[in-house]
């Protein structure tokens, strides 16, 4: 039988869009070169020497109503797959010699963090420190 939907590689958007296809009554087939399906969800390696963990450690916009909530409640997967709130203070602690910074939730409070950890970089003309790593924040935050 002829599937209506062929899906080449099982990366995670072609797995919510099967799921949401089949879900739908639609039949489909997913094709992935890998012995693992979930693209870049799990830990592989390349060249049979460099090891990526490239797992998930964070996933954003899944709280009530956000995206990743009304994928999930669509699949009907919404009560098995949960998801647990980061300290929003600081869910990642960076530590190098002479600096220390916990990573918080949100952007305005890291963009503090950084102004005050880095006052002297204030070398993108004539912005102070703070609107140099608010830019850069928002150029992460878009990619």
């Amino acid at each position: 039988m002829k599937p209506d939907y062929l899906i080449i590689g099982s990366g995670l958007s072609a797995l919510v869009f099967g799921a949401l296809m089949a879900k739908s009554g639609k039949t489909v087939q997913i094709l992935e070169a890998h012995e693992h399906p979930g693209g870049f969800g799990h830990t592989f390696t390349m060249a049979k020497k460099y090891t990526f963990n490239a797992q998930f450690h964070y996933v954003w916009d899944c709280g009530e109503g956000q995206t990743v909530n009304r994928v999930l409640k669509k699949l009907g997967l919404d009560q098995e797959v949960t998801f647990e709130r980061y300290e929003p203070q600081g869910f990642d602690h960076m530590r190098m010699d002479g600096y220390a910074l916990d990573i918080p939730s949100e952007p305005e409070e890291l963009i503090q963090r950084l102004s005050k950890l880095f006052p002297e970089h204030s070398d993108c003309g004539n912005h102070s420190a703070s609107d140099c790593i608010r830019r850069f924040i928002q150029e992460v935050e878009k990619t």
